[in-house]
């Protein structure tokens, strides 16, 4: 069985990318490739990425997702990931779309209940446009006084529809497929506040009336948003966010349980034990050793 170095003095982090202030806004970033320090990031942005001569490993909770050259992959960040390795030298491309933009977009439901629901997806085929494209988004990423903010949404938009219609590739199952539906008004926006205020308070002790404070509403109504872009309430929303957390931790991290558990905010070592193996149908010691013996 082999074991890592501790990374106990590590912290996660929390990345903001686009808010419910900006929603519109496109982040895109050119950069190398590397594997990262940190046990995990997240930011509850939809990212779109783009490898350029080099090939990456992703970790997801745990889980290892291999991500070829010169492929789109798409996924919800909002999920904890780390990049684990990269082979060649090479560039990535990242769009960062924000959440209540990318559920604006009429995209198939399907398509985008597997990326809600924690699927990691990539185009089944590489396309000699999408290099092209990306690279002009790399290009243009600093120039956003013309207008070509827009047109990048419109681009990426258009770029996600044609990959749902043509079909797609899983890299990563997702968790559960929610009974999405698009939103209209200021649902998306305050949805959004919710999802920002949980992923920014996960390890602390919420109630549904916090959730429903951050989003501006009422409680009755942000239970029903959750149900209807979910499929679940708002505790099981939390609940969801803890173990995903807590599964990254006991995969990338030598922190003792309880030091998990309570860093992801369950009261009790008991109540964090009963979550767990209600989730994943395994004990987080099992699941630990499990990681390791993978590895």
């Amino acid at each position: 069985m082999k074991r890592r170095a501790t990374q106990r003095s590590l912290e996660p982090e929390f990345a903001t990318g686009p808010t419910a202030k900006d929603e519109h806004e496109i982040y895109l970033q050119h950069h190398a490739p590397s594997p990262e320090a940190q046990p995990y990031h997240f930011h509850p942005t939809i990212e779109v990425n783009y490898l350029t001569d080099c090939d990456m490993t992703y970790s997801f909770s745990g889980k290892k997702v291999f991500v070829e050259r010169n492929r789109l992959c798409v996924f919800w960040a909002a999920h904890p990931h780390r990049t684990k390795s990269v082979s060649g030298k090479g560039l990535i491309t990242n769009a960062q779309i924000s959440l209540s933009e990318f559920l604006r977009w009429p995209l198939p439901p399907e398509f985008r209940n597997v990326l809600l629901g924690g699927g990691v997806i990539c185009n089944k085929s590489q396309t000699a446009s999408d290099q092209f494209l990306t690279e002009r988004w790399a290009i243009e990423k600093v120039d956003v006084t013309d207008g070509r903010q827009s047109l990048h949404a419109l681009e990426i938009e258009s770029r996600l529809y044609r990959l749902a219609l043509e079909g797609w590739n899983i890299l990563l199952e997702p968790m559960s497929v929610p009974p999405t539906k698009i939103l209209g008004g200021n649902a998306i926006l305050q949805f959004e506040k919710m999802i920002l205020f949980v992923g920014r308070n996960f390890s602390d002790s919420l109630t549904v009336g916090q959730v429903a404070e951050a989003g501006e509403i009422s409680v009755n109504y942000a239970i029903s948003l959750f149900k209807s872009v979910f499929g679940r309430t708002i505790k099981q929303h939390i609940t969801d966010v803890r173990i995903h957390h807590a599964k990254m931790l006991l995969a990338e991290t030598d922190r003792r349980i309880v030091t998990v558990a309570m860093d992801c905010g369950f009261g009790s070592l008991s109540a964090f034990y009963d979550a767990f193996q209600s989730q994943t149908k395994n004990s987080p010691a099992a699941f630990r050793k499990g990681h390791f013996d993978e590895t």
